[in-house]
This record gives C-alpha cells, sequence and structure tokens, in this order.
C-alpha cells in the first residue's frame, strides 16, 4: 500500500490534493479497465481517438499478460527445482518436510515434461493414480454402500435368517413387555 501511495504522489501532478484523491487519481491511470464507465461520445474524433487508445491498451494488456504468465511458467519451474534440492540435500523433518513434498508433487504436473528426470516422472505417476485411484475408490464404495443396501452382497442361509427372525421377536417381546409394567 505504500508503494502504492508513492506510486500516486509520483504520477499525480499538483501537490494540493488531498493523499486520497492523489490515491484514487493514481489508481485510474495505473489500472484503467478497472474504473472505466460506459460514456456516450459527442464527437465522431473523440470517438475515433477512444478506440484507437483502447487498441492500443489491449495490445499492451495483451503483451502484459503473455509477460505474466511467462514469469509464472519460469516461477514453477524454479520453485520445482527448489523443492527437488530441499528434499534431496536436506532432510526436513515433521510437517514442513511433508508440506515440501507435497508441494513438489503438486509442481510434478504443472511443470513442462522432464523426461530426463526420473523423479519426475515417478511423481507424475503417483499424481495420476491418486486422482484416478480416487475416482475409482469413490465408486467402488458406492457400488458396495448400493450392494448392502439392498441386500445382494450378503446371502443368509436358511438357518441364520431363522436365527434373525427369533431375534429379531425376542427383542420386540422384551420391548413390549417393558412398555406394559
Amino acid at each position: 500500500m505504500a508503494a502504492l501511495r508513492v506510486a500516486a504522489r509520483r504520477l499525480v501532478s499538483g501537490g494540493s490534493q488531498t493523499p486520497v484523491v492523489a490515491v484514487g487519481e493514481a489508481q485510474r491511470r495505473i489500472f484503467p479497465r478497472l474504473f472505466q464507465v460506459n460514456r456516450a461520445t459527442s464527437t465522431t474524433s473523440s470517438a475515433a481517438a477512444a478506440n484507437s487508445n483502447t487498441a492500443a491498451a489491449k495490445g499492451l494488456e495483451a503483451e502484459g499478460q503473455e509477460r505474466l504468465l511467462k514469469e509464472i511458467r519460469n516461477m514453477r519451474e524454479q520453485l520445482y527445482d527448489l523443492t527437488s534440492e530441499a528434499q534431496t540435500m536436506y532432510n526436513i523433518p515433521g510437517t514442513a518436510g511433508q508440506e515440501v513434498a507435497q508441494l513438489r508433487r503438486e509442481l510434478a504436473t504443472q511443470i513442462e515434461p522432464r523426461s530426463n528426470d526420473r523423479t519426475w516422472r515417478i511423481l507424475r505417476r503417483i499424481s495420476i493414480f491418486e486422482r484416478y485411484g480416487g475416482i475409482m475408490a469413490f465408486m467402488f464404495s458406492i457400488c458396495v454402500l448400493t450392494g448392502m443396501a439392498t441386500g445382494s452382497i450378503v446371502e443368509l442361509g436358511p438357518e441364520e435368517r431363522r436365527w434373525i427372525k427369533k431375534k429379531r421377536k425376542e427383542a420386540s417381546k422384551g420391548r413390549s413387555g417393558a412398555n406394559v409394567s
């Protein structure tokens, strides 16, 4: 926030403005798309100038986005290298070590393929297995629970069915007898 105030002071001309107005003006200059308002243009020349300005801003915006995405990709690569180095060179105990290992696994799926890196291939396979293994475990659980609910998984023999009926009758007699007295 302090950096924004400094930038506001540099960008805004006229020292008579209050800091709040200066910051607002600087934000409008730095982030023009956030403060755009649909305005009716009175002349065609001003409309043409506005269109050329927005086209130039969009071109700059696209370049900025590409540059930002490239920087993010590079940072991911560097972070993966850092976590790999930390795990191989140092024995990080406890939850910090687990967090580094988890971050490394997640980054392995997000970086560019490294065919010569054996650990990258292993981490990639593990993450794929975890993703699809979790889905398969969920589907299996649903099938088992559905089968148990319908009674198709457990088939009882005739003796077992009679024993269960007998126990249910005894339990119901016990409850009805307790309710009467």
